[in-house]
């Protein structure tokens, strides 16, 4: 890395055998309006294509970073905030895309904060194959616990309700350091992190209520997050004491229930969210529901560019 005059924000993307897309995400990082930045890659394992491909950008704010082998997205993230030199880092994964304007807005917010660790965020534009979708539909309230803004829904269908993504956030590097991404989960890393950092002293999460990033879900991502066994989704929810148990039913009611694949899974559904009913409903519909049908039932939200 170089030893010139620290940038004010360093953007940390990991990636891996995605080259086509890590140069798009790379691309819209390098064009924002706040140029005082630096592009930190991490190329999670061996990756000739892609070292090539971010070789090939000619920037001296780029810089790469190849592992020798993989670490897996988590961790790979943390190398990133590690290498890092900006006192705020922003997050972007390798198939998102930013609006020129993402992280002056978000710097401006951190900046005017008095708070130690102000985490900024802002909305998104949902891509999917059924049609866009702006997401959150509504900020944290007064008071909510990250967990039950993350995790509880009004709605057995809707999506997007409460949601934050990892290429939204814009974070002190020093949060991170203390407080870094969890190793060796397949799924849920973000909300992993941000339940466990906004139960650190001195976060608070603020929003910039515009869509300032670009959330590409396509079949690979769907099927990281939605789909394979539960016993991971099971482990992590069981072991995160900053869930309440009001969100750990939501949890089982909208993560479990929907994949629910045999009656074992189906009565361990019933008895995680029998004592909220409103989760309960949301189990019942989404576990006698057939995925495709639940599709079709989502409301759209109006697209809106603010």
């Amino acid at each position: 890395m170089s030893t010139s005059t620290p940038p004010i924000v360093s953007v940390v993307i990991p990636t891996r055998n995605r080259p086509s897309l890590v140069v798009r995400a790379v691309s819209t990082a390098l064009a924002q309006s706040l140029t005082d930045i630096e592009v930190v890659v991490v190329v999670d394992g061996p990756d000739l294509e892609t070292v090539a491909a971010l070789a090939a950008i000619k920037d001296p704010r780029l810089h790469t970073a190849a592992l020798p082998a993989s670490v897996g997205g988590s961790e790979a993230r943390n190398i990133g905030v590690k290498n890092a030199r900006g006192k705020f880092i922003a997050l972007l994964d390798d198939d998102d895309e930013w609006y020129p304007d993402k992280l002056s807005r978000q710097y401006d917010v951190a900046t005017r904060s008095k708070l130690r660790f102000p985490v900024v965020t802002c909305r998104i534009i949902a891509c999917r194959p059924e049609g866009d979708e702006v997401w959150p539909t509504r900020p944290i309230r007064i008071g909510e616990s990250m967990s039950e803004y993350l995790l509880c829904r009004d709605s057995s269908f809707r999506q997007g309700e409460g949601f934050i993504q990892t290429s939204t956030l814009f974070v002190p590097r020093d949060l991170l350091l203390w407080v870094p991404f969890q190793t060796g989960l397949p799924r849920h890393q973000d909300w992993d992190w941000m339940i466990r950092a906004s139960a650190y002293p001195g976060v608070k999460v603020t929003w910039v209520w515009d869509t300032l990033v670009i959330y590409h879900i396509d079949s690979y991502r769907k099927s990281v997050s939605a789909g394979g066994a539960l016993a991971p989704s099971i482990q992590w929810i069981s072991g995160n004491k900053h869930v309440t148990p009001k969100a750990r039913a939501y949890f089982y009611a909208t993560q479990i229930a929907v994949r629910c694949q045999s009656i074992g899974t189906f009565f361990l559904v019933v008895r995680k969210t029998i004592g909220h009913p409103r989760a309960f409903f949301i189990a019942m519909c989404l576990a006698l529901t057939p995925r495709s049908i639940v599709s079709m039932l989502r409301p759209r939200s109006e697209l809106t560019h603010a």
